[in-house]
């Protein structure tokens, strides 16, 4: 009884190798489109530093404020793990010092994102210490201080107390007040 094996190699369906063909066209196309754009208008130039710098404006811009920068104006997020199965999102705008945490519910229940929290952290900058565990910041700057002190008294051990080199006078015997003046 012998076994045969056939090894035969599929050639790929011709519809997948079209397809493959019309996107690698549309991005040659897009990428020829984007580059004639940039010669003639100064808003797309590939020379530039970065996209994302801000651009100073020349007048009023929207809602009649000058000298705003356009776009999100620092509001910032962040995709974040809040739970080992739960994800979601911090949104913190710098401008009105809030932060905002979003839970994202894949469940069916008709919530899908769900704002959990949100503070304002205006004030909560200038607290230096708050709900801190041991060593408290006082703390830490008291044995910065005294380990300051320890290195400036070992600097002085090897220092002399007296002064080494005296005067040449200094070891004569005081003259009393009423006696004249040696040599004069």
């Amino acid at each position: 009884m012998t076994q045969q094996f056939c090894v035969t190699n599929s050639a790929p369906r011709s519809g997948t190798n079209k397809a493959l063909w019309l996107i690698g066209i549309g991005l040659l196309l897009n990428a020829g489109v984007l580059l004639l754009r940039g010669q003639g208008a100064p808003d797309i130039v590939l020379d530039r530093a970065a996209m994302a710098q801000v651009q100073p404006t020349g007048g009023a811009g929207p809602g009649g404020l000058s000298g705003q920068p356009l776009g999100a104006r620092g509001i910032f997020m962040m995709p974040a793990q809040l739970g080992p199965t739960t994800f979601g999102l911090y949104l913190m705008d710098v401008d009105s010092g809030t932060i905002s945490v979003y839970r994202s519910n894949p469940d069916g229940n008709g919530r899908r994102f769900a704002l959990m929290a949100a503070r304002s952290f205006k004030y909560d900058r200038f607290l230096e210490d708050f709900n801190n565990d041991s060593p408290r910041p006082k703390d830490v700057q008291k044995l910065v201080e005294d380990q300051a002190q320890r290195i400036g008294l070992q600097g002085k051990d090897n220092a002399a107390t007296v002064d080494q080199h005296p005067k040449p006078d200094e070891n004569k015997p005081d003259l009393p007040a009423t006696a004249p003046a040696v040599g004069g």
